[in-house]
């Protein structure tokens, strides 16, 4: 079987409210010590790379102290977040055990952000990050996650311009997707079609000077993500649904990956 990317979403907790998110809701965290335990499995297994994301991972209590150890066991770590927890603190704190931060930007209006439930001062808030990144030239690698729905269609090329600023490592352009939870309740509000998202990131791609761009559809979800969520299980999606196969409290990761 080809190698999937390990996708742990650590919690399902966060501190935004986006509406058109499909994360797996009302999971309870587990203890710090069975959370180790997963990791100590995932490296028993040979995985030497862990995405970490939620929710919002940050907001995990122990969660620096786990991207410390798996560092230390050589596991290549890629956290995704929000950047509401990531002050100039916490970055000097965690930079230096992570191989990149992934942040997470669909539009550089307030009014938009708003809209799609980020909250009326994300853009500010990752120009902060960026800025703060960009004057202290630290050595981790910043990648960019963005949703393209109805609601932000127009004002990509703001963001284009935006990001040019700055020496962004790649772009993950997603296609919003209706798979679970919020997503699929609001999905009439956000919906679009491949024609309206090709479009964007055509134009991305030509405008961007970003060198690394990537896409992803719903059918990316089923042939390169195996997720750990937050009580432990080991979920693959098959023909849009989400498949329970094992728990990684007690499993090992080698009969999905």
């Amino acid at each position: 079987m080809k190698e999937l990317e390990i996708c742990w979403n650590i919690t399902a907790r966060c501190n935004q409210n986006c509406k058109y998110c499909h994360r797996f809701l009302n999971l309870q965290d587990l203890s710090f010590d069975e959370n180790l335990q997963i990791l100590n499995n995932l490296y028993d297994s040979g995985i030497n790379s862990i995405t970490w994301t939620g929710g919002e991972a940050l907001l995990l209590s122990g969660i620096d102290e786990l991207l410390k150890i798996s560092y230390e066991k050589g596991i290549k770590n890629k956290i995704i977040t929000n950047g509401k927890l990531l002050t100039p603190e916490r970055i000097n704190k965690i930079y230096k055990y992570l191989d990149s931060i992934t942040l997470s930007i669909d539009s550089t209006s307030d009014d938009i952000n708003e809209s799609l439930g980020r909250g009326r001062y994300h853009y500010t808030e990752i120009k902060e990050i960026l800025d703060y990144i960009k004057e202290k030239e630290y050595e981790v690698k910043i990648r960019i996650n963005s949703v393209v729905c109805k609601n932000n269609l127009s004002n990509f090329n703001d963001l284009i311009d935006f990001l040019n600023n700055y020496n962004i490592y790649s772009w993950r352009i997603f296609k919003f997707m209706p798979l679970r939870e919020k997503a699929v309740i609001n999905k009439e509000s956000f919906d679009i079609s491949m024609r309206e998202y090709s479009k964007v990131v055509e134009n991305i791609k030509k405008e961007s000077k970003i060198k690394n761009i990537d896409t992803r559809i719903e059918e990316d979800m089923e042939k390169k993500y195996v997720l750990i969520l937050a009580n432990g299980d080991i979920v693959i999606t098959n023909n849009g649904k989400d498949e329970k196969v094992g728990n990684a409290l007690t499993d090992y990761m080698e009969n999905y990956i």
